[in-house]
């Protein structure tokens, strides 16, 4: 088998290039098209949201700045992102997703190594009741070479200057992280940065980086499963503080657009009333499966990319 070759993704990424071009000039399809289709998928007003000074589609411009060798890419890798040996001189880098807006980002992410191909799967959930799920996966070939971060461990970052250990941290919590504001009357609404990890002595190290770097305490809670890890969490005027921080390299759609709105609300640019309005739309419903913020990964794909049309899997 020839690794150029492997499954068509050399040619099919080729092909895809040349869909978008035609794509852009002859439809005028662009990134900011694709986002808006997004938004509006999952019921969030685009409109509403500028008059308050949120740039919605800020997410595209953050990952267009965004290299390979970029400390960014280590922490997605260290997140949610996967690499794994093919063959001797082969890496496949992959990230998979059954979400509306994971599918996006995801795509938008991985195109930064080179153009990905995708396969679709189907996992069957026992009893019937809860409907399949349906998995995209983004994944790109690279040679042992062009791949800067294979085998680094999170001790690396240790080395990294203020402006890369941000970068890092935002790669992490765009692919296993989370960023959410529990609103509970008559309490004030509470604004949470976790990180996820199966490793509670990395989040644990992670932890005591960000606070001798930053001064910015977070608390570190196993998982009361044995071996299952836990998280590191930062709240309330911490994850204000992280957030101001990260600004500029967090990148995550939907988590972006709740920190943003909430940061509104922090600096007293939102009555609490327009801030519940706002945050409303930007929250999963737990119930299930007629949100469209959950499970919607293929369609998400189809409306909002059609260049990925010509995928199968």
């Amino acid at each position: 088998m020839n690794p150029q070759t492997y499954n068509s993704g050399a040619g099919r990424s080729r092909l895809v290039e040349e869909i978008e071009e035609i794509l852009r000039r002859r439809l005028g399809w662009n990134e900011i098209m694709m986002s808006n289709i997004m938004w509006r998928y999952i019921g969030i007003n685009v409109d509403e949201l500028v008059v308050y000074g949120i740039d919605v589609h800020a997410w595209i411009e953050i990952l267009r700045h965004i290299s390979i060798n970029n400390t960014y890419m280590l922490g997605a890798v260290h997140g949610d992102v996967y690499v794994k040996p093919t063959m001797p001189c082969w890496y496949e880098v992959a990230a998979t997703t059954s979400s509306t807006i994971g599918v996006l980002y995801f795509e938008r992410l991985i195109r930064i190594i080179k153009t990905p191909g995708i396969d679709i799967s189907m996992r069957r959930r026992e009893g019937g009741r809860i409907p399949n799920m349906i998995y995209v996966k983004f994944y790109v070939l690279l040679r042992k070479g062009e791949w800067p971060w294979y085998g680094k461990g999170y001790e690396t970052i240790s080395s990294f200057n203020t402006s890369e250990l941000l970068s890092y941290l935002a790669g992490l919590i765009d692919t296993d992280g989370s960023v959410r504001v529990v609103v509970e009357p008559p309490r004030k609404p509470m604004f949470m940065i976790d990180i996820t990890s199966a490793n509670i002595e990395f989040l644990k190290y992670l932890r005591d980086v960000v606070y001798e770097r930053l001064g910015i305490k977070g608390h570190v809670a196993a998982d009361k499963r044995p071996g299952s890890g836990g998280r590191l969490r930062f709240e309330c005027s911490q994850a204000v503080q992280l957030y101001e921080e990260l600004r500029r390299y967090l990148a995550h759609p939907m988590r972006k657009l709740r920190a943003e709105v909430y940061l509104r609300y922090h600096n007293k640019e939102l009555t609490i009333k327009e801030f519940e309005h706002l945050y409303e739309p930007l929250k999963y419903d737990d119930n299930g499966n007629n949100d469209p913020k959950r499970n919607h990964a293929v369609d998400a794909l189809t409306q909002a990319a059609p260049q990925t049309h010509t995928h199968g899997g």
